[in-house]
């Protein structure tokens, strides 16, 4: 990837993040002195703007995958159809979800399991794709990775342990208290979910740059210059 590429992809992820550090702080500011958010602000709203940032990060990794697809024999080792489509399937059900909320009309297994399926068949029928893909563009890889653990610690994690907590802050302490502590999870659980969804798109983005536009060589260097 060029160095002016890899700041450029920088630079937007990182004014990214702070555009969505900036719609937490604002939403957790609304949750103490109003007691609610603004419908536009609030992190657990449907086709509020933090859960549009959510289903453009998903959109835009689809995107990406799709024009991997097209344009995957440009690669020096094209990857597989199957690798690009299930991911673009993948990010676009969970974008479509997001604006939706489609899960909430399905079983809860159901929709989980959605998921699971297209997850599982990634590595199983991807591996090739994704021995090369980690034997030349590890970092990328890393980046990925990254943003995966984030978004399962932020989304699955904060879901998980929200009977504990609500029981916890039952217990001990007041209704207030209760309140604040709820919407304190749900702006971990959904700005965790944001800043991993990002995290993969740099990443992503960083590939695709990489195996679609690869630096001359040094002979083809020469035979450009005037």
């Amino acid at each position: 990837m060029s160095i002016t590429a890899q700041k450029l992809l920088a630079k937007a992820a990182i004014a990214l993040v702070g555009f969505e550090l900036g719609l937490a702080l604002a939403y957790l500011t609304m949750i103490y002195l109003r007691g609610e958010a603004v419908p536009l602000l609030d992190l657990n709203g449907l086709r509020s703007l933090p859960s549009w940032l959510q289903a453009a990060h998903l959109f835009a990794i689809a995107s990406l995958c799709l024009a991997l697809l097209r344009f995957r024999e440009r690669m020096s080792r094209p990857v597989s159809w199957f690798l690009p489509s299930a991911l673009a399937v993948l990010c676009l059900y969970g974008g479509l979800d997001e604006l939706t909320k489609l899960h909430l009309a399905l079983n809860q297994f159901d929709w989980k399991l959605i998921y699971l399926g297209i997850l599982v068949a990634i590595p199983v029928l991807g591996w090739r794709d994704m021995v090369w893909i980690w034997q030349y563009h590890r970092v990328s890889v890393l980046w990925v990775l990254a943003g995966i653990g984030v978004f399962l610690l932020g989304g699955f994690g904060a879901e998980a342990i929200k009977g504990a907590i609500a029981a916890e802050l039952a217990t001990h302490t007041s209704s207030q208290s209760l309140f604040l502590g709820e919407h304190l999870r749900i702006t971990l659980e959904e700005f965790g979910e944001l800043l991993g969804e990002t995290v993969i798109l740099y990443g992503i983005a960083g590939f695709i740059v990489q195996v679609l536009n690869p630096p001359l060589r040094g002979a083809e260097r020469l035979s450009l210059k005037p």
